[in-house]
């Protein structure tokens, strides 16, 4: 029943996401805000179990984030923190010590979790071949949920992180790891984006972070008690349930483009002074 109920909300979910993607600009930027709008809803209603979430400060400091991404005023990002300092802070003065300093790092938690890694997504869209990047990172995410799944069962042994994530298996890990290469190389064999080598490399890189970002919404999970972070996505669970991977393979790929366009550059200045003299 549960695979059944998987399987119809990706036939609902994907092409809708795949339109997005491909419109790209601001209709997927306002697709990226939505998620963002829900994800900090149920962060907030994971939260509040044991602290003080404050829905409006967090929100407000995600959407400015987002929106500055948009704007491609990246440098501006820092506003959202910010926003939801001044509040957060402001809140805390008169309410302290009921309102602690455990509930104002969950609060920033929320925001960086949810819209610094967000705010990446539309950094990394805003790219050149931004459309085609957002594809490869959902894509490398695709395939390493798949590889880490079908390897872990079938040879996973070594489940070093029961405590979060019981099903999950170093075998799994580096199967995910090497279906996420395959699949990346793949798929820049047709689009021509970067060196082999280069993509490879950041296949590796989000590989591992998608697997980190996975654990850590399952961390989340267990401490708040909760077995899916919403019921959005019927047989997924919520947005954060789905996108946890993909939250943080964002930024890192967009760093990770952003270090080999420095290398190049700074290959070619070489080797332009090694010509000239």
């Amino acid at each position: 029943m549960i695979l059944k109920e998987r399987i119809l909300s990706a036939l609902v979910f994907v092409p809708i996401l795949l339109l997005f993607m491909y419109l790209g600009g601001a209709p997927f930027a306002g697709l990226v805000m939505v998620l963002g709008i829900i994800g900090v809803h149920e962060f907030y209603t994971m939260a509040k179990t044991k602290h003080q979430v404050l829905f409006v400060p967090v929100l407000l400091g995600v959407l400015v984030m987002l929106a500055t991404a948009f704007l491609q005023v990246s440098t501006w990002l820092t506003l959202g923190i910010l926003v939801t300092f001044c509040l957060v802070f402001g809140y805390a003065v008169f309410k302290f010590p009921a309102f602690g300093v455990e509930d104002i790092a969950v609060n920033f938690l929320g925001l960086i979790y949810i819209g610094w890694t967000l705010a990446h997504l539309i950094l990394l869209g805003s790219m050149p071949d931004g459309r085609v990047l957002v594809f490869f990172a959902f894509v490398a995410m695709w395939a390493n949920d798949t590889g880490a799944y079908f390897i872990g069962i079938t040879l996973g042994k070594r489940r070093p992180w029961g405590e979060i994530s019981p099903k999950k298996s170093v075998e799994g890990a580096i199967g995910g790891i090497i279906t996420t290469c395959v699949a990346l190389y793949a798929l820049n064999l047709y689009f021509g984006l970067m060196h082999g080598i280069t993509v490879i490399l950041i296949g590796v890189a989000v590989a591992i972070i998608g697997l980190i970002g996975d654990l850590m919404e399952s961390l989340i999970k267990r401490y708040y008690g909760v077995k899916d972070s919403g019921k959005l996505l019927p047989g997924h669970g919520g947005i954060l349930d789905r996108f946890d991977s993909v939250m943080l393979a964002a930024p890192m790929m967009y760093y990770c483009i952003l270090l080999a366009q420095f290398l190049n550059e700074l290959a070619t200045m070489d080797a332009i002074v090694w010509f000239a003299f």
